[in-house]
């Protein structure tokens, strides 16, 4: 109920907000002469305007100060019923508009509440399995059982060989100065292992994992010498951005968005094209479950700055998390334990061990961890001031290295802050070989040395990209456990089926998941353990295109259950990983049939003798399909992954934007309030201060600048603002297109402009009371709000991110320009007498399309009378006739009506185009 109510408060805050214009309209229909007097006025010529005499009397008496006893004050003035029912159609479509996307809001809301619930029966459905194989007293089983994240299909060995990196600066007298932040490092990351870059400040960490991800090389000013190799192949490591995954030092995410969201849509964005829903749906859960982020899913991730949210670890978490969603194969990560506690640290790090076990290869910048976090770290490479290595290998020979070269830690010291000291010449200890003066430098020397003599790491046979490591046979430990397993599962299975042949239902099988840990499971629990059995067994059934046939969970057999509780051994339930392999896998498969027919047979003769049991028969027979296909895979050479296209990528921004659309809705309400105001105070001033008759083109102009200036202002938050733009960049470096980005922005943006118009429009306009259908009144404003968005859009895309808060100085500057200067209609003979002043000011000036088009509509419907006029009254209307008409227009449209659309339609596109360019060029540096 308290959701619900949330979201009727918000449509009834919408309304309120489109509310003032409909109650001008309430006034104006209620103070309406009778229906009689109205047909009247078509004799009177005057057929679109309220009132009882001709419209040249009252502007006479307007214009002059006179009054005759039948003519009708200045708020006398009335709508005629075609203008009302324009002015209730746009109502009625702003408000279907807000309502329907607030029952969109709230189905998503009550999705992801069942997407919660779901979630959580599987959790405790993977903690009562995990539960069966510690009560068979197995010591080695994973704490997480993933169903969507599997292990890669090949793994990445990074090897850097002297690799220097400096950087040239040029002062104000254009001296050029090059300083060096990496000289000589090399090492080697192991493809499955968690590698730390730690050192002391300055010393080019950042640096150093920047170059191996490539986000240097092509930057100016930077200088980047040495090779890479990947699985022992030269190579650029922008090669491997499909599978490569970046965590920023600072916590780059949708604040507007709930945590489930932020990693969905990264899952979405970056797995393979084809990969399902539902699988995305599994590797989201997986992500929340090893990062213990399943209680905050459904929680706004928040700024801390403002208050509310989640913390600074949970958020760092999101954080992290985004990339795990991607399943890469290659991660690094800019400090990720920074501005964590110890506690904190030593979690994320844990998180980041296991996910090793999927054959990932982790890299990190990390500051003084704590012991235990260090034990975690498997290699680490030490760098000292200048970019130098003091130590490259395991982390465990870290601490001997240095006590070798003469150093001794305290006791109670952590390794980690003594080496840090070492490096910085800041240890107590005396060291009879180095002296504290001759640090780094001895250090460095002592390095070299060391790898000349006696290298860390020995060299593996170099491997072509994209190989798959050679599977590990099963030690003899391993099959003890499982063979212990299968013992206690088949003495509690026959206390309620001696033959172990039949298939159970759901209360028998309760009774044996009983037997096996002396705790009743709840009976969605059992349910959902029967579902998952019954998927591991389809596995046999599956096509040749990889689809698995549908299974009826009726029964469970012993065999079945047997199949499940092993494949989860290691952390993974097998049952879902046919949907990593792709069709173009499966039928590479059934071609090489005939070709690995005799090695199957091989294997299924050894894995009989092996385990001389028909549950091995079957076991190798539930396993072999996939051990074919890892076979297959393991053959090629291409490390590729096929993202999601154009359109997919469109349907996707589409639904973020519309879910970021509604969460803004606060700030929406409090403009259009402010839009709303600002069209009653001008129309207010120009009818009963200034007293200008409707037909007057300052007042649209001045209503147009207006317009035009808030408008600009509200659409720099689309791709200006400080919480976007970092977000964009983060996603352009792993593949994001840019086009389907901008268009899909731009189409929700079109929301906001209807919005924003109709507010604006119709408040202005039941002020004013023109004698114009509003329908035919409102299509200019339309048109100059798509061109004032285009130039916020403009302004946001070119604007240095670090003037970005200069962004409504700029729109209201340009806006008077553009719209003020550049269109007044007593200049406008000067600016069209002229090519060359005519076509900037065509180009730029959307008042010089926009006026002329409600000007020329409004005096070819409602002509005025120029003997009605004061002197001055038609001295400007017969000079704006003159001017406006001056200038260039299509034939046959004197009126300028689609000139008008056609020229605002192709300055807003244009913008637009320029805009696109600003985003793609601008910041590229950071794009990549």
């Amino acid at each position: 109920m308290g959701r619900a109510g949330g979201s009727t408060a918000s449509v009834f805050l919408w309304v309120v907000a489109l509310a003032p214009p409909l109650i001008g309209l309430i006034l104006l229909i209620i103070d309406r002469p009778e229906a009689q007097n109205i047909a009247d006025f078509g004799s009177q010529n005057v057929a679109l305007r309220g009132g009882s005499i001709p419209l040249s009397a009252r502007l006479l008496s307007e214009t002059t100060g006179t009054s005759s006893s039948s003519e009708p004050e200045p708020f006398h003035r009335h709508l005629t019923h075609r203008q009302e029912v324009s002015v209730l159609a746009c109502f009625t479509i702003g408000t279907i508009i807000i309502i329907a996307m607030a029952i969109l809001h709230q189905k998503n809301k009550e999705r992801a509440e069942i997407v919660q619930g779901t979630m959580e029966g599987m959790l405790n459905a993977d903690r009562y399995t995990l539960r069966i194989w510690k009560h068979f007293s197995v010591k080695t089983v994973q704490d997480h059982i993933f169903h969507g994240i599997s292990q890669s299909k090949m793994q990445v060995t990074v090897e850097f060989e002297n690799l220097c990196t400096s950087f040239k600066t040029r002062d104000w007298f254009g001296k050029v100065e090059e300083k060096t932040i990496l000289t000589d490092v090399s090492g080697r990351f192991e493809a499955g292992h968690v590698a730390a870059i730690m050192g002391t400040s300055g010393a080019g960490k950042t640096t150093f994992l920047n170059v191996l991800c490539g986000k240097i090389g092509g930057m100016a000013g930077w200088k980047v010498e040495g090779n890479i190799k990947v699985n022992g192949v030269p190579a650029r490591l922008e090669s491997l951005k499909p599978i490569t995954g970046f965590v920023p030092q600072d916590d780059i995410v949708h604040e507007r968005m709930t945590v489930r969201e932020n990693i969905w849509f990264s899952a979405k964005l970056r797995n393979p094209a084809k990969t399902s829903s539902a699988r995305l749906g599994r590797i989201t859960n997986d992500v929340l479950q090893v990062l213990q982020l399943e209680a905050q899913q459904n929680i706004r991730v928040g700024n801390r700055a403002t208050g509310g949210g989640l913390s600074g670890g949970q958020r760092k978490r999101v954080n992290v998390g985004l990339e795990l969603a991607a399943c890469p194969t290659l991660l690094f990560l800019d400090e990720p334990t920074s501005g964590l506690d110890s506690t904190g640290s030593l979690m994320l790090v844990r998180v980041l061990q296991k996910m090793t076990d999927l054959g990932m290869t982790i890299v990190m910048v990390i500051h003084q961890p704590r012991y235990s976090l260090f034990t975690l770290i498997d290699d680490v490479l030490l760098l000292g001031k200048g970019g130098r290595t003091c130590y490259f290998g395991p982390s465990d020979q870290a601490k001997r290295y240095f006590e070798d070269l003469g150093f001794s830690m305290p006791q109670n010291e952590n390794p980690a802050d003594w080496m840090m000291d070492v490096m910085s010449g800041q240890s107590e200890n005396d060291n009879p070989k180095m002296k504290r003066e001759d640090l780094p430098a001895a250090l460095f020397a002592a390095w070299e040395k060391r790898k000349l003599d006696a290298p860390i790491y020995t060299r593996q046979p170099s491997q072509e990209i994209g190989s798959s490591p050679v599977p590990r046979a099963r030690s003899s430990t391993e099959i003890e456990e499982t063979e212990v397993v299968k013992i206690h599962l088949r003495d509690a299975w026959k206390r309620v089926d001696p033959p172990a042949t039949t298939a159970l239902d759901v209360e028998d099988f309760t009774k044996v998941l009983l037997n096996c840990t002396g705790v009743e499971p709840e009976r969605k629990v059992v349910m959902e353990i029967m579902r998952r059995a019954a998927q591991t067994n389809s596995m046999n059934s599956m096509g040749s295109r990889g689809k698995q046939k549908l299974v009826e969970v009726s029964g469970i057999t012993h065999i079945d259950f047997e199949r499940y509780l092993l494949s989860v051994k290691t952390g993974f339930a097998w049952a879902n990983t046919t949907e990593v392999f792709s069709d173009e896998d499966l039928r590479d498969l059934d071609d090489d049939d005939e070709e690995d027919e005799d090695e199957t047979s091989s294997d299924e003769t050894d894995g009989s003798s092996s385990d001389g049991t028909a549950d091995s028969a079957d076991e190798h027979t539930q396993l072999g399909k996939r051990d074919r296909l890892a076979r297959r895979l393991s053959k090629r050479k291409s490390v590729d992954r096929q993202l999601p296209g154009f359109w997919s990528q469109m349907r996707i921004f589409l639904t973020r934007s519309a879910i970021l659309w509604w969460r803004m809705q606060g700030m929406r309400l409090m403009f259009l309030i402010v839009v709303e105001f600002a069209a009653i105070f001008l129309g207010l001033f120009d009818r009963f201060i200034f007293k200008s008759p409707p037909w007057v083109p300052l007042n649209y102009m001045n209503a147009q600048i207006s317009l035009a200036l808030l408008t600009s202002v509200y659409f720099l938050r689309t791709f200006g603002t400080q919480e976007e733009l970092p977000v964009f960049w983060r996603e352009c470096s792993h593949g994001l297109n840019k086009t389907a980005y901008f268009l899909s922005r731009s189409l929700v943006d079109l929301l906001d402009m209807f919005l924003i118009c109709y507010g604006f429009g119709t408040a202005y306009y039941l002020v004013m009371v023109p004698d114009l259908v509003f329908l035919w009144y409102i299509t200019p404003f339309m048109f100059v709000v798509y061109v004032a968005c285009s130039w916020g859009y403009f302004i946001s895309c070119w604007l240095p991110y670090d003037l970005i808060s200069l962004g409504p100085f700029v729109s209201a500057l340009l806006s008077f320009v553009f719209g003020g200067i550049l269109g007044l209609p007593n200049e406008m003979g000067v600016y069209l007498s002229s090519i060359w002043y005519e076509i900037p000011v065509s180009l730029m000036s959307f008042t010089r399309w926009g006026v002329p088009m409600i000007f020329f509509r409004y005096i070819e419907v409602s002509p005025p009378s120029t003997d009605m006029m004061s002197m001055e009254q038609k001295y400007t209307y017969e000079g704006a006739v003159r001017d406006y008409k001056l200038g260039w227009h299509l034939p046959n449209d004197p009126e300028y009506w689609w000139t008008g659309i056609l020229a605002l339609t192709f300055i807003g596109t244009l913008l637009r185009v320029a805009a696109f360019v600003g985003l793609c060029v601008s910041n590229h540096a950071k794009q990549v």
